[in-house]
């Protein structure tokens, strides 16, 4: 189906058909309407019958079943856009994608003048340039009604137009209305410059004035066939212009005008670029009659600069002896320089009919692989890859001539004309045998890339690997065959009978690469098998080398190089001789490393794959130590690796790899050996390692005790000291075994590493105190003894340690260690003055001793001195001691007084506290019952019985009973005193009036006590700011059993 008919089809279900649609456009079109009808169709005006696209030969014909209302003067079509110049002077324009939508203006010349006229349409599809053989030549905008006479372009026949390429490209259209300067040729063998802006007329005016200017004429004065003007892609400037006659080809190179820099119109962007390249003209030249001269240029999509763009790569040029084709190259610089490449002359094809006269065709076109030649009577595709015939097409059957051939670059459809019809040409998989061609003339590449599905490419391939199995190639040959279907054993026992590791190799490797990583069987299979085959190479190649060496029996240096964990290779051969390598020793070595690079990436990419142990027993039976440590570290197995340089008494190599790789435990299982071989080395890796637990490397680090002691720095101590000081241990096992390192390690003279860390650690105590001061006095440390006994609380056996040690400094400090026991410092104080005294010293040193205590006094020291001591020396301190007593006396007298002065007034103040009264009102009220508080006995501005009954509310179960025990106590005593007064005979019988009384007094004296102790119950304090008052603050306003209280304030 055509593009027209698809157009057509999508519309179908939203427009009338194409007789309606011309009815109600709009006035100018009525004029014609009746000569337009619509063929019976299911479309819209549109139909057409072609095969399935599947079954669909490349090239077919189908008509577009649209009636022409006039005779088809010319066509022209861009940008999915159909122009007709039809007879009756109409334009008729038609958008392919609103097919229904025709578009009609006006020409402005009598109807019957309009006999020819040659359509230049723009690629965008907006500017059409009108020209008739008299001269008359017009510009027609898209929405203009008429076109516009170009009175500048007066007795001009222009027959060819280049357009710039600049202002659209395959991929979007420019924003802008404006052609950009565009180049057109004439018959008179001129070329013209002008640019097409429609803002430069009034779509209602009857003229466009456009600027023009001839920028250059031919040598020859011929017609101008075809003129191309093509943008070099890499450089803004420059440009190539094709010229076409009937019998030359002209190009000019060279760089245009700046558009940008140009002062005004008149200043001609190519003029100069094509004078100086026509004065000594670079073309092509077909001797004999000219020929139809047309040309055509293909353009592909490209990225330019970042951006996409249409770029010129094959042309075709119609002469009188066939096309001349090639390609096009923009490599050239120079103005002389031709772009024209691969270029032939393929001869036309001669016609089905019997006759076998051959016709110069009228037109042609450039698809990508074909050129399509437009006869009279036929059309027919030339294959430019092997210029065979590819289609042919009679019609002379329709009783007319086909007039032109056209396309529209911009979606690929190619379309022909006759007077009263329109035809499309439909390509279909116009590159669905173009592989075969490439794969005929060997150009593989080419031919795979055109492949359409597996079955071609496995032809390809297969016929590619044979052409280099055949030419010797076997490692190209190899590489192709594995990507082919041929199978697996059948290419290995091929290759294998070459006796070739390496092209068995790149068989294999290619082999791999086609397979999917689920097949985890026959990855393994070739993975394990490309490891064996590396080994052997590389062993083979460092048997040749050894070979070349003369002199020289040193051991391969592959052992050690290409892993991250070995010695890198020099790459150049050293032997013991000193003499320089040969250029095949050297090229074995860069062989060498590139069979090592490659192995080691393939374990690398396939190390989940292979067997661990099967690839150990190869790198092991090959002898390959280099690659046995690499596979070991690339699978994280480090320990392997440390054990084989720990075998090789390699130690520092070890510790870098731990240091490395090596886990915890690891380090805990190798650590004592590498401390014992290289303890600085070691402690430096791991005072960089945070994971590790100190107190489980001390077996580790007991073993460089013995180092330690023939000289050489304790690294044991340097380790530990870190750990404590940076990385905050706390274990009490690693300052236990610090502290005992640094008592043994300290000098008898220079105690301050211990005493420091004593001083700075000692208040935490995480070491053990009772350990380090058995160690202490072990080794003699005394002055970190006597600081042990201190921080132990000791203060007495570190003083007289110290004291001991005749050291009565260090005596007088740790005297003044307890300072809040004053006591026990002036006991210390007192031992050391003793032990002076006893020690001789002058009277001068004792008293100094007593002045810097702070604590003594010449009488706490006068018992230790002899009996018959002179007191000289210290008289005037003892004059001043007793002066301070008779002071202190005096002091504590006056103390006397001001206490004794205070206590009376204190006396005084409680007496007067007893006779406190307050005057009351007579309307007074009980600040609880709110009754006249006079009524009865009362308490401050409570009743007795009110406060009582408030106080027991408040008050907790103790004391509510005791309120209560006081209460019935008063009760029983004042009912007993008063039986006793009204029973005068009970008196009697008591004892008498005498003994009456007294008991009487008794029950007075109990009465007034439980009434006091009642009174300091209930009336300690005010019941409303006293402590009870503040208590029930968190007590709740409605107690639980008042419901119904409770209830009442409910909203």
């Amino acid at each position: 189906m055509s593009l027209l008919d698809d157009y057509a089809e999508y519309q179908s279900t939203s427009v009338h058909r194409f007789n309606d649609a011309a009815q109600g456009s709009s006035g100018s079109f009525t004029g014609i309407a009746n000569g337009v009808s619509a063929v019976a169709s299911d479309a819209d005006g549109f139909i057409t019958t072609t095969l399935d696209a599947e079954d669909a030969p490349i090239f077919s014909l189908d008509t577009v079943q649209f009636q022409v209302p006039n005779k088809i003067i010319s066509l022209s079509v861009s940008n999915d856009i159909l122009v007709l110049v039809i007879e009756g002077a109409k334009v008729l324009r038609i958008k392919l994608q609103e097919a229904h939508n025709i578009v009609e203006a006006d020409i402005p010349l009598s109807p019957s003048s309009l006999r020819a006229c040659s359509a230049f349409l723009d690629p965008t599809g907006r500017h059409l340039l009108l020209s008739t053989p008299q001269g008359e030549n017009f510009y027609y905008y898209e929405g203009w009604d008429s076109a516009k006479p170009l009175s500048k372009f007066k007795s001009m026949e222009i027959t060819a137009v280049a357009w710039n390429n600049k202002a659209w490209s395959t991929v979007g259209l420019p924003a802008s209305s404006t052609t950009r300067t565009i180049l057109f040729g004439t018959h008179d063998g001129k070329i013209y410059e002008t640019e097409l802006r429609p803002g430069n007329g009034d779509a209602k005016a009857k003229r466009c004035d456009l600027p023009v200017k001839c920028v250059a004429e031919l040598p020859v004065r011929e017609r101008v066939t075809g003129i191309a003007m093509e943008p070099f892609p890499a450089r803004r400037k420059q440009h190539l212009v094709l010229i076409a006659t009937g019998t030359r080809l002209y190009q000019v190179i060279g760089a245009a005008a700046d558009l940008e820099s140009r002062s005004n119109d008149r200043v001609a962007v190519f003029e100069s670029m094509l004078r100086e390249g026509l004065v000594a003209p670079n073309f092509q030249e077909i001797p004999g009659m000219p020929g139809p001269g047309a040309l055509a240029i293909y353009h592909c999509e490209a990225r330019v600069n970042g951006k996409s763009a249409a770029v010129a790569t094959d042309f075709a040029w119609l002469t009188s002896m066939g096309v001349f084709f090639g390609k096009l190259s923009f490599d050239v610089q120079e103005a002389n320089d031709s772009v024209v490449g691969n270029a032939s002359l393929l001869p036309y094809p001669a016609p089905a009919s019997t006759d076998g006269a051959v016709e110069q065709p009228s037109s042609l076109a450039l698809t990508e692989f074909h050129i399509l030649l437009q006869y009279s009577d036929r059309v027919c595709a030339l294959n430019m890859l092997n210029s065979k015939l590819a289609f042919e097409q009679s019609h002379s059957g329709h009783g007319e001539q086909l007039e032109g051939l056209l396309v529209d670059e911009s979606k690929r459809t190619c379309w022909l004309f006759s007077a009263g019809n329109i035809y499309e040409l439909v390509v279909t998989d116009e590159d669905r045998d173009v592989w075969e061609i490439y794969l005929q003339r060997r150009q593989f590449d080419s031919a795979l890339e055109r492949c359409y599905n597996d079955a071609q490419r496995d032809v390809v391939l297969r016929a590619q690997a044979e052409h280099y199995f055949s030419a010797g190639d076997f490692v190209r040959s190899a590489e192709c065959f594995a990507l082919t279907s041929v199978s697996f054993e059948e290419a290995v026992l091929r290759f294998i009978a070459l006796k070739d590791n390496r092209v068995l190799k790149s068989y294999i490797v290619s082999k791999l690469r086609t397979l999917r990583r689920q097949d985890r069987i026959q990855v393994a299979l070739l993975v394990t098998w490309l490891v064996e085959i590396y080994l052997s190479m590389l062993g083979a190649v460092d048997a040749r080398i050894a070979s070349l060496a003369v002199g020289d029996s040193g051991e391969a240096s592959d052992a050690g190089s290409g892993s991250p964990l070995g010695k890198q290779a020099s790459g150049v051969l050293a032997n013991g001789s000193g003499r320089a390598p040969s250029p095949l020793e050297v090229a074995g070595e860069l062989e060498k490393t590139e069979l090592r690079t490659e192995l080691y990436s393939l374990v690398e990419e396939f190390k989940s794959y292979v067997n661990p142990g099967t690839v150990y027993q190869l790198a092991e039976s090959h002898g390959n130590r280099g690659f046995w440590l690499h596979y070991a570290s690339l699978r994280g197995d480090y320990e392997r690796v440390v054990e084989y340089w720990m075998e090789k008494e390699d130690y520092v190599r070890a510790i870098e790899v731990l240091g490395h790789y090596g886990t915890p435990e690891a380090f805990y299982r190798y650590s004592p050996l590498l401390m014992s071989a290289e303890p600085e080395a070691l402690v430096e890796i791991l005072m960089r390692q945070p994971d590790l637990t100190p107190n489980k490397l001390i077996p580790a680090l007991m073993r460089n005790e013995e180092g330690s002691l023939g000289g050489r720095p304790n690294q044991a101590i340097r380790y530990l000291r870190f750990c404590i000081q940076k990385q905050m241990c706390r274990d009490p096992v690693v300052y236990n075994y610090y502290l005992m390192l640094l008592i043994r390690e300290s000098r008898d003279d220079d105690e301050s590493e211990l005493m420091s860390f004593l001083t700075t650690y000692g208040k935490d105590m995480l070491y053990d105190p009772d350990y380090a001061l058995r160690m202490c006095k072990r080794y003699g440390r005394i002055q970190s003894c006597v600081h042990l006994y201190s921080l132990l609380k000791l203060y007495e056996d570190a003083v007289d340690l110290a004291l001991k040690q005749g050291d009565i400094e260090l005596a007088q400090i740790h005297a003044e260690r307890p300072q809040d026991d004053d006591k026990l410092c002036k006991k210390l104080w007192l031992n050391i003055a003793q032990h002076v005294i006893k020690s001789s010293e002058p009277a001068s040193v004792v008293m100094e001793l007593v002045r810097r205590s702070n604590r003594l006094g010449v009488e706490d020291i006068l018992p230790f001195f002899p009996d018959f001591t002179c007191v000289d020396d210290f008289k005037d301190d003892i004059c001043v001691a007793l002066e301070d007593y008779e002071m202190q006396i005096q002091e504590l007298r006056g103390e006397m007084d001001e206490a004794t002065r205070t206590a009376e007034t204190m006396q005084r103040d409680m007496t007067s506290l007893k006779n406190r009264f307050a005057v009351l009102n007579a309307e007074e009220t009980c600040q609880i019952c709110a009754l006249p508080l006079w009524t009865r006995q009362f308490y401050h501005s409570f009743h007795g019985d009110c406060l009582t009954r408030r106080v027991v509310g408040a008050c907790n179960r103790v004391q509510r009973r005791r309120i209560h025990e006081l209460q019935s106590q008063n009760v029983e005593i004042a009912k007993m005193r008063r039986q006793l007064r009204l029973n005068p005979l009970l008196a009697r019988a008591a004892g008498g009036a005498a003994a009456a009384r007294e008991s009487d007094e008794q029950l007075e004296q109990q009465l007034r006590r439980a009434k006091q102790q009642l009174d300091a119950l209930v009336a300690g304090e005010c019941v409303l700011c006293g402590e009870a008052m503040i208590k029930s603050v968190a007590e709740p306003f409605i107690e639980i059993g008042d419901q119904g209280e409770e209830g009442s304030w409910a909203i």
